[in-house]
Parts: C-alpha cells; sequence; structure tokens
C-alpha cells in the first residue's frame, strides 16, 4: 500500500501506524473472530497450568508461572489475529470464559442443592429437638402441630436453618461460577472495576486489576492470585448482578393479568409501585378490564369517526347543489329582488329536515302522525315495541350478579352452621336458620335458572333496530329534491344527498335505541325517548361559545325577529285552543277567527315584551341557563373530580337525558346553531359515549362482581369479607377501596350498576382511568402548565407535524414496523397479500394507500369508511405514538380540551390555521396508520390460511376455544376482547389479528401510566416512543416464542420467520447498509471509528454511512439511525461495541471498555427520559448556561452587550418553536442557488435532495472539531493541575503523603485527559488531517510548548511543581510553625526525592498504548485547613476571571514573593496570576 506523508512524523509514530494498518488490513473480522475462539479455547489449559505454577512460585518464591505463560503464548498460533481486531478479543473472552463459567456453575448449584438439603435436615432436627422430640422417636401429628404453632409464633428460625434458606441452587451455581472464571482468568480481559482507575473511586474498587508487573518471585506470586481471586469474584457478582437484574426485569415485564389487590401503605414504597406497575398498559389493574376499557372507546371512536365521514360527505354535496337551487330560486323571483341562498341556510334547512320541524306558521295542535317527520310513523311503532321487549331482557340480564351474590352470601352462612355431634344430626337437619337459608336459596336459584332458560342468549342490544327502509321522504326533504331536478342536478346527486340525511337522521335513531334498550332508563326517561324518536337533536349556542378578547355575542334584529314569530305561532296554537277566543264564519261556518284586532296587537305587545325581558337578563330567567355548564339546552353535571388531587376520565354525561329547558324561541335568542354536520357528530358522540359508558360499567359489574377474581363490593359484603371494623377501616383507606361516586344529577342516578359501591383501589384506577389533577387544582400547577408544558407542546408540534419532511421520515421509518412482524422475509401469502390486485394479489398497500390518503385529503366510500370504522373498532389506527403524545399534553396545557380544539382554546386561530394543523394532524396519523392497516391484513391472511389448514371455521371456532388443547389453549389466550370474537367468526379472526397489531406496533392507548406522567415533565421529548418500542419489541419476541411452541407446525413457521424478521430488521439492516456504503466509498473501519470522535454526540452510538468525501477529502455520512425506527433498541449495544474497539489502539482490558460501554449503553437507555426537551434545552442554553450549548456552540459572545445577549437568547429560544424543516428547506434552497449561508458553507444539492426523506448527507468537520476539543482539553487540563495545588494551598497543615497522593492523582487526571485528546488527534490523523493543520489547530496561547510536543509524539511525562507552589507550600509551612510553636520540616522537601523518582519512572508513556506507573496509588486528598484565631489564608475556592478553571484565593491572598517574582503576588496582573496558577509560566 502506498502511504503519504504530508508533514513532519517520528519514525516511531511511522512504523506504529504502518504496523497498525498492515495488521488490521491482513487479518480480516472473520479470520479474527474465529482466530479469538482458538485462543480462547487454547487459554483453557494454560489457565489450569499457570494456576498451579503460581501456587508453586508462592511456596517456592520463584518465577515459574511467567514462563509458563510465555510457553503458551509462544506456541500458540492464532494469538496475533485474535488480537488485531476488537472481534477476535471478544470472542476470545467468550470462549475462555464461558465453559467453565457454565460448567462451574452447574456443579455449584448441585452442591448448593445438596448443602440446602443437609442444612434443612439439620434445621428440621433442632425445630423437633425444641419441640421436645427425642432422636428415633416416631413423628406424629401431634408433633406436626406443635411444629405447626411454634412456625406461627415465630419461633423456628435458628442459623441453621437461615443458611439452608441462603443456601441452594442460585447461590451455589453463583460461587462455582466465580470459581471457574477464577482459573482462567486473564489480566488482558481484566476486570469491570478497572473502569475506576485514576479516578476518586479507586479507593474503593475492590476488584480492580493489580498491574504492578515489577514484582517478582513469592510477590509476583500473591499478585497474580489475587488478581485470580478478584477476577473470579467479580464474575460470581457480575453472574448474581445478571441474575437479579433478569428476576428484576421479569417483574416489571410480567404483571399478574389479575392486577394487584392494593396499594402498598407507605408512601415511598407505594410511589415506586405505582411507578413499576405503571410501565405496563393495564398499571395496577386487570388486563381484562384495560380491553374492555380500549373496547369501549375504540367503539366509541368508530362512531365518531363514522358520523364525521357522514357530515363530510354531506358538506360536500350542499357545496355541489348550492348553484343549482340558487337558479331555480331566481328564475321564481318576479320583483328583481334577488337574493341568494347561502350555504348557512341552505344546512339551517337540512337541519330542520333532520329534526322534522313543521312550518312555523301551521296553527293548531300537532297531529298525531306528522308526515314531516323522516321516519315512518309505523315502522317507528314497530321498532319501538322491539325496543321494549329488548329493554326487558337487559333488566333481566342486569339481576343475575345480584342473584349469583345473593346466593353465595346464603352459601357463605350455611358454612358457618356446623354440626357439633353425630348424636345431633336431626336437630342440625332441623335448624329453623338452616332450613329459611335453604329455602331463600331454593327460590334465588330458581329464578337464576328461569331468566337464563329464558333468554338462552338472545338477551342482546340490537346496535342497529332501526332499518334505511323504516325511513321516507318528507315533504321538506321532497321540495328540496323538486328544487334540485328544476337545477338540473342529476339524479345520483339528489339521491346521494337523500341517503345522506335519511343516514344521519337513522344514525342518531339508532344510538336512541341503544340507549333505550339497555334497560337503564325510568320510565319517564324512556317515554321522552320514544317521544323524540325521528326529531331528536342536540344543540350548541353561540352565546356560549368562547369569542376572541373584546368581543360579544350580539342579538341581531333578524334574530329577534325570527324569535318572535316562533313564540308568536306558539302562543297562537294556545289561544287557538279556547274557542271562545274564535266565532265562526262563512257559509258552513266553519272558518275560525279572532274576535278583535285589539286582542291580537296585544298578545304582540306581551311577546315583545317578554323577549326583552329574556335579552336584557340574558337567559337568566330560565331555569339551568344560569348553570355555567349550560351549553347544549339542556343541564351538564359534567367533569366531577373523582378525589380533590384525581380525576376521571371515564366518566357519565347527562346531557341527553336531561329535559330541553330552553324553548324553541329561547334558542333562537341564544344562537343556536343550525348546522346539520356539528349536530349530527355533537348528538351521536353524546349518545354513543353516554350508551356505551353504561354498557362498560355494566361489563365491570358482571365481570368483577362474583367469582374468584372479586373487585367489587357493596359495603355489606366488605362487612362479611373484613367484619364490621374491617369495612370501616377499608372503605375509607385509598390504598385498599374507592367508592364510586353516588351520581348527583338526577338524570344518572342509579343508571350505573358500580353507583355506591366499593372497588380494590388498583381496579378502580384503571377502570376510571384516574389520573393526578395537579395541573389544575393549584397555582404553581397552573404556572407550570402555561410557563413551561404549553412551550414544550409546541415545541414537539414544531418539529414534528409542522415539519414536512418529518413526516416523509415518519412513513418511511413506521416501514419497519411491518417488516419486524414478518414483511420483511415474506412466504407465498404474505406476497400475494401485497401484490397489486392487477397481478392477482389482494392489494393491500393500494387499499390502504386509499383509505388513509382519503381520509386526509377527502372523503371515503362508503364501503372503506365501513372499514376504517372497523379498523378503529378494533383498535390498529389513530393511535400514532408522537401524535398522541402530542395530543394529551396539549389536553393537559388545555384543561381537558383535545387535538386542535385544545388549541383552539389557548387562542383563538383563525379557521383556516385550524384546519390547516388538523390536516397536517392527521397526515402525521395517516403514514402511521397505513403500515397498521398493512400489518393487520397480513396477519389477518397468514391466520386465515392457518385456521383454514387446521380445520378452525365459523361452525366450530367456538368450541374450539373452549377445548383443551394445544390449538384451544393458544388461541384462548391470543384473543383480549371477547366481544368481537362473540359476534362471527370474521369477528375472532380479525381480533386474533388486531391483537397482534395493538401489542407489536406501537400505540399511544398502551401506553402506561408512568409515561404519561413522565410527558408532563420538563424533560425528555416523546418519550412515550422508546418505551413502546420496548414494549412492542419484547411483544414480538414472546409472541414468536409462543408460536414457536404452541405445538402447532404452521404457527412455528410462523413464529420462526417472526423472530429472523425481528432480528433482521433491528440488527441485520443497519450492519448490511453500513457495510455496503463503506465497500462503495472505500471507507475502511479504522475511519469509520475515527470519524466518531469529530461527530455531534448525539450522533456517536448511531448507525453511520458512509456516503463520499468532500473536496477536502472529509468523510461525509448518513445518520441512519433518525429513520431507524427500532435505532433506540440497538444504541446500548452500539455503545458497548464502540468502547471495545477502543482497545484495539490501547491497552484498556476488554473488560474496563466493557464497563465504559455500559456505562454509556444505560446513558443512552435513559437520555430519552432524561435529557432536557427541546424547549427547555433552549431556555437552559439562554440562560443557565449562559450562552453556551450543550454541543459546545455560543448563543452570543461574550463581548455582547447586555441587550444584545438577550436578544439573542431569546431568538435561540425561539427557534426550538420553528419547524424543524425550516433549516432543511433553506439549505436545498441554497444549494439550488449556489448561495452559502452565514458561515461561508456551499450546500450541494445531491447531498440535501435525499434529506427530504431523511436521509441527507452530513460534512464531517475534523478541522473544526478540533478546535473546540483544544479548547475542552485546555480547560481540563487546567482542572487536572489544579487537582494538585487546591487542596494543599489552603493554608492547611500538610505531610509528605498528602503531597505525593496530591501529585499523583492529578498527573493521573492529566494523563487521562492528554491521552484523550491525542486519541482526537489520531483519529484526525486517520481521516487524513495533516500535522500542519493540527498543530494550527491545537497549538494555541496557554499549551506549553513542551507539553505541545509530547501531545503531538503521543508521549507523556509527569510535570514538575511549579516555582510558585514551592515557595507558598514553604509560606504555608512557615506560618503554622510559627503559629503552633513547633518546628516540623517542610513537607515538600521531604516528598522532593519520591516526585523525582515518579516523574523518573514515568518518563515519556505512550500516550496510546502505556500506563503510568502510580495508577494504584493515586487518589484525591482533602486537606483540613488549621483553624487559629489569626487565621487568615483560609478561603473557598473561586472561579479564574480569565480561563474559569477552579483558582486557589488563598494564594490570591498570600503575602509573599516567589523568587522569580519582582513584586507581591497581589499586585501582579490578571494575566500574571493565572499562568502562574495554572502552569503557563
Amino acid at each position: 500500500m502506498a502511504y503519504v506523508v504530508k508533514d513532519k512524523i517520528s519514525l516511531e509514530e511511522f512504523n506504529k501506524q504502518n504496523t497498525i494498518q498492515n495488521e488490521e488490513e491482513n487479518v480480516g473480522f472473520f479470520e479474527s473472530a474465529l482466530a479469538g475462539v482458538a485462543t480462547g479455547l487454547w487459554n483453557i489449559p494454560k489457565g489450569f497450568v499457570s494456576l498451579g505454577a503460581e501456587i508453586f512460585d508462592l511456596v517456592g518464591d520463584t518465577d515459574t508461572a511467567e514462563d509458563v505463560e510465555k510457553w503458551f503464548d509462544d506456541v500458540n498460533p492464532f494469538d496475533d489475529e485474535a488480537e488485531a481486531r476488537t472481534i477476535g478479543k471478544i470472542t476470545q473472552a467468550i470462549t475462555q470464559i464461558a465453559p467453565l463459567a457454565v460448567s462451574g456453575f452447574a456443579l455449584g448449584a448441585r452442591a448448593g442443592v445438596t448443602a440446602a438439603r443437609g442444612l434443612g435436615r439439620r434445621a428440621a432436627v433442632q425445630e423437633l429437638r425444641k419441640l421436645g422430640v427425642k432422636e428415633g422417636e416416631k413423628f406424629s401429628r401431634d408433633i406436626a402441630r406443635r411444629a405447626l404453632a411454634a412456625k406461627r409464633a415465630g419461633k423456628s428460625f435458628s442459623l441453621t436453618n437461615a443458611g439452608r434458606k441462603i443456601m441452594g441452587k442460585t447461590t451455589g451455581g453463583i460461587i462455582g461460577g466465580g470459581l471457574g472464571e477464577a482459573i482462567v482468568a486473564d489480566e488482558d480481559i481484566g476486570t469491570l472495576a478497572d473502569i475506576a482507575k485514576g479516578t476518586s473511586l479507586e479507593p474503593y474498587a475492590i476488584t480492580m486489576m493489580d498491574r504492578d508487573t515489577s514484582k517478582e518471585g513469592r510477590d509476583e506470586a500473591y499478585r497474580r492470585l489475587k488478581n485470580r481471586l478478584k477476577f473470579g469474584t467479580e464474575g460470581a457478582l457480575f453472574n448474581l448482578a445478571i441474575i437479579g437484574a433478569g428476576r428484576g426485569i421479569q417483574k416489571i415485564r410480567k404483571v399478574d393479568p389479575k392486577g394487584v389487590e392494593e396499594y402498598a401503605p407507605g408512601f415511598v414504597a407505594r410511589q415506586i409501585q405505582k411507578v413499576r406497575l405503571g410501565l405496563s398498559p393495564q398499571g395496577g389493574g386487570s388486563r381484562k378490564t384495560l380491553e374492555m376499557l380500549k373496547g369501549s372507546e375504540d367503539t366509541i371512536r368508530a362512531i365518531e369517526f363514522q358520523t364525521l365521514e357522514a357530515a363530510k360527505e354531506l358538506d360536500n354535496l350542499s357545496k355541489e347543489i348550492i348553484d343549482p337551487i340558487n337558479n331555480v330560486l331566481q328564475k321564481e323571483t318576479v320583483d328583481g329582488k334577488f337574493k341568494p341562498l347561502t350555504k348557512e341556510k341552505l344546512l339551517e334547512s337540512i337541519q330542520d329536515i333532520l329534526e322534522g320541524k313543521v312550518n312555523k306558521k301551521f296553527v293548531g295542535p300537532m297531529p298525531k302522525n306528522n308526515k314531516d317527520l323522516l321516519l315512518n310513523a309505523q315502522r317507528g311503532e314497530q321498532a319501538l315495541a322491539r325496543i321494549k321487549i329488548n329493554k326487558g331482557q337487559q333488566q333481566l340480564l342486569s339481576s343475575v350478579p345480584d342473584l349469583q351474590n345473593q346466593i353465595k352470601v346464603i352459601d357463605d352462612e350455611l358454612r358457618t352452621i356446623k354440626l357439633s355431634s353425630l348424636d345431633q344430626v336431626d336437630t342440625f337437619l332441623n335448624q329453623p336458620r338452616r332450613q329459611n337459608l335453604l329455602k331463600q336459596r331454593a327460590r334465588l336459584q330458581n329464578e337464576l335458572r328461569s331468566i337464563q332458560q329464558n333468554l338462552q342468549g338472545s338477551a342482546k342490544v340490537k346496535q342497529n333496530i332501526f332499518k334505511r327502509s323504516d325511513y321516507q321522504v318528507n315533504a321538506r326533504l321532497k321540495k328540496l329534491q323538486d328544487t334540485m331536478r328544476q337545477g338540473g342536478v342529476d339524479e345520483k346527486t339528489i339521491k346521494q344527498l337523500e341517503d345522506s340525511i335519511i343516514n344521519m337522521r337513522l344514525g342518531m335513531d339508532n344510538l336512541s335505541g341503544v340507549l333505550m334498550q339497555g334497560g337503564k332508563l325510568t320510565d319517564e326517561q324512556f317515554k321522552g325517548f320514544s317521544n323524540e324518536i325521528g326529531g331528536y337533536v342536540n344543540y350548541r349556542f353561540k352565546a356560549f361559545d368562547r369569542l376572541p378578547l373584546l368581543q360579544k355575542y350580539k342579538v341581531t334584529g333578524q334574530t329577534r325577529k325570527k324569535a318572535f314569530d316562533i313564540l308568536r305561532a306558539s302562543r297562537l296554537k294556545a289561544y287557538a285552543l279556547d274557542e271562545k277566543n274564535y266565532f265562526k264564519e262563512g257559509p258552513k261556518k266553519s272558518k275560525l277567527i279572532p274576535q278583535t284586532k285589539q286582542q291580537l296587537e296585544a298578545l304582540d305587545e306581551q311577546i315583545n315584551n317578554q323577549i326583552d325581558n329574556f335579552i336584557k337578563k340574558q337567559g337568566l330567567d330560565v331555569e339551568d341557563v344560569a348553570n355555567p355548564n349550560f351549553k347544549n339546552g339542556v343541564r351538564s353535571e359534567t367533569g366531577k373530580a373523582a378525589t380533590p388531587d384525581e380525576v376521571a376520565a371515564v366518566s357519565l354525561s347527562p346531557d341527553i337525558l336531561t329535559k330541553r329547558v330552553a324553548e324553541p324561541w329561547q334558542r333562537e335568542i341564544l344562537g343556536v346553531v343550525k348546522d346539520p354536520n356539528y349536530t349530527f357528530h355533537a348528538t351521536t358522540s353524546r349518545q354513543a359515549r353516554l350508551a356505551f359508558g353504561l354498557k362498560y360499567m355494566d361489563d365491570l359489574n358482571k365481570s368483577f362482581s362474583t367469582g374468584p377474581n372479586k373487585k367489587i363490593f357493596t359495603y355489606d359484603e366488605l362487612v362479611k369479607e373484613f367484619g364490621e371494623e374491617g369495612a370501616e377501616r377499608v372503605s375509607k383507606d385509598p390504598n385498599k377501596f374507592k367508592q364510586v361516586k353516588i351520581e348527583q344529577s338526577p338524570e344518572l342516578s342509579g343508571m350505573s350498576p358500580l353507583e355506591g359501591k366499593y372497588i380494590r383501589s388498583p381496579e378502580y384506577d384503571a377502570m376510571f382511568d384516574v389520573t393526578s389533577n395537579w395541573l389544575n387544582n393549584s397555582t404553581p400547577g397552573l404556572a407550570y402548565r402555561y410557563m413551561l408544558l404549553a412551550p414544550k407542546g409546541a415545541a414537539q408540534v414544531a418539529k414534528t407535524i409542522l415539519s414536512p419532511i418529518t413526516h416523509v421520515r415518519n412513513f418511511i421509518s413506521a416501514g419497519a414496523f411491518a417488516a419486524a412482524n414478518g414483511a420483511i422475509l415474506p412466504n407465498l401469502t404474505d406476497i400475494q397479500t401485497l401484490a397489486p390486485k392487477t397481478l392477482g394479489g389482494k392489494g393491500v398497500l393500494g387499499d390502504a394507500y386509499r383509505m388513509t390518503a382519503g381520509r386526509v385529503f377527502g372523503t371515503l366510500p362508503e364501503e372503506q369508511a365501513r372499514q376504517f370504522a372497523r379498523y378503529q373498532r378494533l383498535g390498529i389506527v389513530g393511535t400514532q405514538v408522537e401524535a398522541g403524545e402530542i395530543a394529551r399534553l396539549t389536553r393537559d396545557i388545555a384543561g381537558g380540551a383535545t387535538g386542535a380544539k385544545a388549541l383552539d382554546k389557548l387562542s383563538k386561530l383563525p379557521s383556516g390555521v385550524r384546519k390547516t394543523f388538523g390536516k397536517l394532524q392527521e397526515s402525521y396519523i395517516a403514514e402511521d396508520d397505513f403500515w397498521k392497516i398493512t400489518t393487520f391484513e397480513l396477519e389477518r391472511n397468514r391466520h386465515s390460511s392457518i385456521l383454514n389448514k387446521l380445520g378452525i371455521n365459523k361452525a366450530n371456532y367456538r368450541s374450539v376455544l373452549e377445548e383443551n388443547s394445544p390449538r384451544g389453549n393458544y388461541f384462548r389466550k391470543k384473543v383480549a376482547r371477547r366481544e368481537i370474537v362473540d359476534e362471527s367468526f370474521d369477528g375472532f379472526v380479525d381480533e386474533l389479528s388486531a391483537n397482534i397489531v395493538r401489542n407489536q406496533v406501537p400505540n399511544y392507548e398502551y401506553i402506561g401510566r408512568t409515561a404519561k406522567a413522565l410527558r408532563q415533565s420538563p424533560f425528555g421529548n416523546f418519550i412515550a416512543f422508546p418505551l413502546e418500542i420496548m414494549r412492542t419489541g419484547n411483544n414480538i419476541i414472546s409472541q414468536s416464542i409462543d408460536e414457536i411452541t404452541s405445538g402447532i407446525p404452521e404457527l412455528r413457521a410462523l413464529g420462526l420467520r417472526r423472530l429472523l424478521s425481528f432480528g433482521t430488521t433491528v440488527g441485520g439492516v443497519p450492519f448490511a447498509l453500513s457495510e455496503v456504503f463503506k465497500a462503495k466509498n472505500n471507507v475502511s473501519d479504522e475511519e469509520m471509528q475515527a470519524l466518531k470522535k469529530f461527530v455531534p454526540e448525539w450522533s456517536r452510538n448511531s448507525t453511520l454511512l458512509p456516503t463520499g468525501r468532500d473536496e477536502k477529502g472529509n468523510l461525509k455520512y448518513i445518520d441512519f439511525s433518525y429513520s431507524n425506527a427500532y435505532d433506540f433498541l440497538t444504541r446500548p449495544y452500539r455503545a458497548v461495541q464502540n468502547a471495545l474497539a477502543q482497545t484495539d489502539a490501547s491497552n484498556e482490558s476488554l473488560k474496563e471498555a466493557l464497563g465504559k460501554g455500559l456505562t454509556d449503553g444505560i446513558v443512552e437507555i435513559m437520555q430519552p427520559f432524561t435529557s432536557e426537551s427541546i424547549f427547555i434545552e433552549g431556555l437552559v442554553d439562554s440562560t443557565i448556561r449562559r450562552g453556551i450549548g450543550r454541543d459546545g456552540r455560543r448563543v452570543w459572545k461574550e463581548q455582547d452587550d447586555p441587550l444584545v445577549k438577550v436578544g439573542k437568547g431569546v431568538l435561540h429560544v425561539g427557534e426550538t418553536l420553528t419547524p424543524g424543516s425550516i433549516s432543511q428547506l433553506k439549505r436545498l434552497g441554497q444549494a439550488a442557488t449556489g448561495k452559502t449561508d452565514k458561515y461561508g458553507n456551499l450546500y450541494n444539492l445531491g447531498d440535501e435532495l435525499p434529506g427530504l426523506f431523511g436521509f441527507r448527507s452530513i460534512n464531517s468537520d475534523p478541522e473544526k472539531a478540533l478546535t473546540f476539543m483544544t479548547t475542552r482539553f485546555l480547560s481540563d487540563l487546567r482542572d487536572s493541575n489544579n487537582l494538585f495545588t487546591a487542596p494543599l494551598l489552603r493554608g492547611g497543615r500538610v505531610d509528605k503523603d498528602d503531597i505525593l497522593n496530591a501529585y499523583k492523582y492529578s498527573q493521573s487526571k492529566r494523563f487521562a485527559t492528554l491521552r484523550e485528546m491525542y486519541k482526537n488527534i489520531d483519529a484526525a490523523r486517520t481521516l487524513g488531517v495533516s500535522n500542519a493543520i493540527i498543530s494550527k489547530r491545537v497549538k494555541r496561547k496557554g499549551l506549553k510548548r513542551e507539553v505541545f510536543e509530547q501531545l503531538m509524539r503521543g508521549k507523556f511525562t509527569p510535570t514538575r511543581p511549579n516555582d510558585f507552589f514551592i515557595t507558598r507550600i514553604a509560606e504555608i509551612n512557615r506560618d503554622l510553625n510559627k503559629k503552633e510553636g513547633v518546628n516540623i520540616r517542610n513537607p515538600y522537601l521531604e516528598a522532593i526525592s519520591d516526585l523525582n523518582n515518579i516523574i523518573r519512572e514515568n518518563r515519556n508513556i505512550s500516550l496510546s498504548d502505556g500506563e503510568v506507573r502510580f495508577f494504584e496509588d493515586a487518589q484525591p486528598v482533602e486537606i483540613a485547613p488549621t483553624i487559629t484565631s489569626q487565621q487568615s489564608n483560609i478561603n473557598p475556592i473561586v472561579n479564574s476571571p480569565i480561563s474559569g478553571a477552579s483558582a486557589n484565593p488563598a494564594v490570591l491572598g498570600s503575602s509573599g514573593t516567589n523568587q522569580n517574582l519582582t513584586k507581591d503576588f497581589r499586585q501582579l496582573s490578571s494575566l500574571e496570576k493565572d499562568q502562574i496558577l495554572f502552569n503557563k509560566a
């Protein structure tokens, strides 16, 4: 190979680089790995033999062990290849340690079991002796009773018994494994404690290797054996930690599906328990409760989606027909004063059609069978009859849990009535109380049996009780259709409008029917619903809308006239009912005419006065209008807190049950919104929430009021369970039970079967989704909400939803979820599912696109809308994690509102802005939905094929689910929402597939309480996503294992493919891409490792793909981690990998590097949860960090004026709120026009265009990076020097050892600092930066010439204490001698000889792979100052005004002078003081 020597370099350095390059280029990856395996196996016998040699040396004071090891190393032909690459070192260590560690663990485990049994027998003998049992005596029942009594009394403890409990399989295995590792101990592998080398923790690192190789004979043998003991001890401790961590993770992962019974009593223990439980979606409740809650919420979301789609369709149709209608109206105008019909007026007319509103001029009573209703009267009566039957069935069914509980209470009491003697059998059988209980039980049992026999599973609420055929075209709709025909509207559009309006009416009536069938309504409420079927809607009023500042709702003259007409018509109806107000005229005397005109005028005056009074009082004369919750013309009692500090997300709203207290004319005055789109959505949403909320609570009551998993109790049942005192205690203990509130609203009272009952607290919190209400119930909470949470939410919105490029990245990265679940390795079924329909496939990708794109940019056809609603009911769409977190965070900020409505509540945004934001938010969710739909359809087709092969179909699937067989057990476990399963076979296949998608693709609805609470912290960005990646990644592996071990061949094949796909997606694809890009662009592993020194901190453990070089020869790269959804799972691994790779260029032990890598890995895991959020980081940069960013970039310059600093700081914070794509688009524009940015950077269009898809090429700049590195290096170097002077010059008494320890510790830190900087320089050289440029970047004022030269040569020599230190330490010693009246020698003079020895022994140590020879003794020093009445030299440490490094004010306050100084130290300039204090002189 050819070398280009750009600048002067030492021969030694050149030869070193040459050797490394040749070795690594000649030894391949797999060659080194295999050589490592061979070397590891070779080192096993080496370990046994060298152990014997070390024992021989210890006894005979010889050096045999060193010769033995040398012989083994010389004979081993694979050693060099194994050492050439990191992979070789790793495979060597694993192969060398694992066999003996595993064998030792197995032998130790067996020995531990044997020992435990022996100790157990001994403990048993001791216990029997305590009970008075003599040796050899037969073990009797009486002895057993005594033993049990002693155990209950707590008298069975003994040291032997304790030893038996401690010793066992695990303990024995840990000890055995440690002994096995000690046999093959290797100082090159080292220990994890080596990471503490040179730190203040070093004295406490008991397992850190002793590397003093200067010893001989018995001392060397003792050192080696001690290292073996350390190696084995750490191995045992490491195994113990692994086992403990594994059990801890298992405990966190495996939450009891039945939930927990109660919260821990102590505050700290309770909070820890809640955090742990909150990591699981189910929290402390049962898995069944979670799925019931989510199933109910998803059903409501599906209904709301369908209503929104229907509203969008009507809105689009109204736009199409408005012009044709106006053309007709214009032609019919005779006076030429044509006033066009507006869209609002058209929608108002459609709402009248929906309500079945009659002509407002109609005078007289309402006809019984009103022809103006859309619902046919006769069909309506028939549907109501069916509703009444279903209502009765549901009422019967709801009584079943209560009957079962009564039977259980009787059974419990019967058990307490016992037979005292065989002679009293007749008396026992004929006890009156017993006979009475048996009669009651028989009656209840017969009643229960009768209900079950009569219903026979048919008691189901019909969600579609009304049919399309029950509806007719009423007079108003017919008139509208006739007008449309006259205007030339085609029949298809006319029919679409008819269907749209009637389907809206049908939807509202069916939801009313669901409520009426539930059996929860009172007779009066049922009658009210019956009377309003076909015409009921829910209203919204402009008078109660939140208007912008200084704006107020006004009643216009037109509004007043409408109200007048409505009220006058109403009064005339009442007027007409009294015949004395009329006289008959005409030929047949049949026409009714008012008696006098004056009477009508008086009536008009009364009406005007009534309206004026209402307006004047703003509705306060109408009942409930004064209530601030009056929003819909009904009373509202929503938003009650579960406890003062908590709020329940699940609650019932009585809106649609309450009588409409606002009369029609009052609605006009209040500004009723006559928009059928809003009316339809608002009405159905409230209907669905009440109907399915009641059903959810009814299902909870049925599931948890009886049986072994009983969680719901009446107070009487609590008394039965805990006794009178116990029931009183537990009912008031919120850690054990919480009571469901008694409904204050009379409309809801008695409707919920849970009302007034007591539920175990963890289950209650899960059932009602209880969360802390601290943001709303305190002033600090409100301040925090608006000052920190609001900008945090805005920043997250800006960087995601408002960033177009992030949308592209979001779509691309979400594809990994389908790939990880098997799509990356498709079988024939998958290919058929994904293939376009034109090629004979099912075209799932095309269907998913049309469904998600149509959802965002238009309306979905009826069939697709129905399909999408099905997906929503299954809980697989609309659950994008980041969008969900933003929505919930925004709701927290807005005090309960959601999404765009929440933003509207925060600030009255223009409608265009709100619509744009809504579309962008929908797009962000749709990008995720596309892949969830694809994954679902893949799973559905896979399982349909498997079920078909297993012979499972619609005829037998229910019986299969009850089987105690492999297939029955597997499928029963894999369906969570039994309501969907019980509906049909298609429902079973849907739920089987949807359950996989919900749990194996990130889903915000399954985020645990802990993550939802963390979103309110100022730390972390989108913390829900990494938690979901961990949850779903774990679930993919668990699902694969379940499939592989199911005992079903077809499922086993699917599980193997799923597991392999997950591994390929998570690890294989990033690795393959990295290797392809390196090969394509001729980039070596060494260059990639060096590159990681010069990338931003957040990219150092990323997957970097080299894309070429710029004109300077610097590498360009793509950070693939931005587009890799599973990157979070692999970052800790790459952190360890990067740390291990550093061992190639140093003599760090493998475990030392592993320890550093594990530390970095833990940091990577914690980073999403502990790092500052986007906004907080900008705020901290501009305030606490005083204008310096985390990456070292300056927000402002120190020389800037104060106001300039403030301005730049505000702009810096403002940048966190700007969309993330702005900078990318700006670079793209500059690249296209050839313009440079403000820093003079010129961008390449070829690099920037891929950035639109998340694959932007970034230029590395080692030269610029070296500038920042040097600044940090100089600061660290000053700090390390100060570790020597600061503790010794405080003014207190020091001795020789203090000086030596401080010097060693300071120089060890200085060595580490120089070594790190040398690694940076070496990495820059690897990347082709010349020595001349390196010198230019590194060499600067403040860095001594000899230090710079040593750094460039890669050498280290300890520095001598400067003259000022020598003078000052002498002065302090003289001052103390004088004060204390003693004559103690200057400690520096005593230490100088040892200091010289340290310098001599550590001269020219290699910064690449050398080690200083005082690490084991280097430790920090703390000198307590001598306190006297004349003390004047003791001051705290302050910061140097020049460098910012720590300086010693004891020196600054000194009155002495240095022999080389011409004036007092206090008279020196700041620059001179800085030079003296920090060894720059």
